[in-house]
């Protein structure tokens, strides 16, 4: 699916979960092509390298497959801007072998050039950064004992850059073959934190089985919400707590703002966990589960791959039904073979991004048919201009937290008996460590 252009432009903040515009000022100097170097090596700007022999056959890579965009300059000083913004919105104070990595490869042009001709065609530009460092990071989680996975995991420190020059070189046919094969995965099981409240304010007034389908699930972790134990803290109070105190994935959130969430009152095991994705994650598969952890886990953050490692070992045990297929021509089928007696919760949390403006429209009109049939729910937890259809909450809401990862709007869309109602529920961090709730009212 293609969206239009500024959708393209934007595809970046929805894969790596933020929402500020793009700077028009680089960090880096504006001329970023080396002046002192030869058609074989390649020097690094202010990053204090020395010239080192460039490994990549350029004239291999660039004979096919090469992205169709207006220019080659342009498209190589597009991608170089994207790292930078990466590097200033979402690894700056947070993952620093990352912000170090991308700020290195924009100010590379012959390394942006490989990035470039590397990517699938029908690759949206913005998520070649994000489909860059998975690819990667992939080829490190395959080889433990190298020079860049030791600092990835925080067992050494140092320049990173020249070990992950290295693996390019070992590494690169395995990481040609993943961007041109894989596409980014993002399952967050952090964000179960914020579901089993908005399953709980959508089944308050259900008796019936409850069946939950995501869209866009890739492995399916957020379907076992009833597996993860969850502490709802405010500063050192806790305020509640959901799941089995025993559970392996153990989550905290920290509710703010005046208002007090709805916690469910009873917990429940849903009848059955489904959902459709273009390129669903085996959790069988022991590559796939590399994959998944190469998109989520940044380096030098050891709580992501500790609460992943768990998340899969609990869908290990029992994995969802995980449909192959596009959810704006394929959701209606799939819904359709679930039973009327179940009471169905339908969910996306940072998946209709990776839709264009006229396939949501779709998504939401496939729903609502069915909801003038059967009761049901439609939880979305996305950046409020992928969900045109609620009201946005107020922007001093948004503005309180800008800073403190993308605030994301939870929201709940309702049919009983043929009628429709549409709720803004909260914000909350993408991630699920903190929700502000919106609703004065439970009702």
């Amino acid at each position: 699916m293609t969206g239009n252009a500024a959708e393209d432009q934007s595809a970046l903040r929805a894969g790596w979960d933020h929402t500020y515009p793009l700077a028009e000022e680089s960090s880096l100097t504006a001329n970023r092509t080396p002046t002192s170097c030869g058609t074989t090596q390649q020097s690094f700007g202010g990053h204090g390298h020395l010239p080192i022999v460039l490994r990549f056959d350029r004239q291999r890579l660039t004979q096919s497959d090469t992205l169709k965009f207006v220019s080659e300059h342009d498209a190589i000083e597009e991608l170089s801007d994207l790292f930078v913004f990466l590097a200033d919105t979402d690894f700056a104070d947070y993952c620093p072998i990352y912000e170090q990595l991308a700020r290195a490869i924009a100010a590379d042009t012959q390394l942006l050039e490989f990035v470039l001709t590397s990517a699938s065609p029908n690759t949206r530009r913005g998520r070649i950064p994000v489909l860059f460092f998975a690819a990667t990071h992939d080829r490190i989680l395959a080889n433990p004992d190298s020079e860049i996975a030791a600092l990835y995991r925080g067992d050494s420190y140092g320049d990173p850059f020249p070990p992950f020059m290295d693996l390019l070189d070992h590494e690169r046919e395995a990481i040609v073959t993943n961007m041109r094969t894989r596409s980014v995965q993002t399952n967050e099981a952090g964000r179960s934190a914020i579901l089993s409240l908005a399953f709980g304010r959508a089944r308050n007034d259900v008796v019936a089985p409850t069946a939950l389908f995501e869209i866009g699930p890739s492995a399916g972790l957020n379907l076992f919400v009833d597996h993860f134990r969850i502490d709802f803290m405010r500063g050192d109070t806790l305020l509640a707590c959901v799941g089995p105190q025993d559970a392996i994935v153990q989550l905290t959130c920290d509710v703010r703002g005046p208002n007090l969430p709805p916690f469910p009152a009873d917990e429940f095991t849903p009848i059955s966990r489904s959902g459709i994705d273009p390129n669903p994650i085996d959790v069988r598969s022991e590559e796939e589960r590399r994959w998944l952890q190469a998109c989520v886990c940044w380096p030098g953050i050891p709580d992501r791959p500790q609460r992943l490692a768990a998340a899969l070992e609990v869908a290990r045990t029992s994995p969802p039904h995980l449909i192959s297929g596009d959810a704006v021509t394929d959701l209606g089928q799939a819904l359709t073979q679930l039973p009327t007696s179940e009471h169905l919760i339908i969910f996306a949390t940072w998946a209709l991004a990776y839709i264009n403006a006229e396939g949501r429209q779709k998504v939401l009109a496939t729903i609502d048919e069915i909801g003038t049939t059967r009761d049901l729910d439609f939880i979305t937890f996305e950046e409020p201009r992928f969900t045109g259809w609620v009201d946005p909450a107020d922007a001093k809401v948004f503005e309180t937290y800008l800073g403190e990862g993308t605030p994301t709007q939870l929201s709940l869309r309702s049919w009983r008996n043929g009628l429709c109602t549409t709720t803004a529920l909260a914000i909350a961090h993408p991630h699920g460590k903190w929700i502000h709730w919106l609703e004065e009212n439970h009702g």
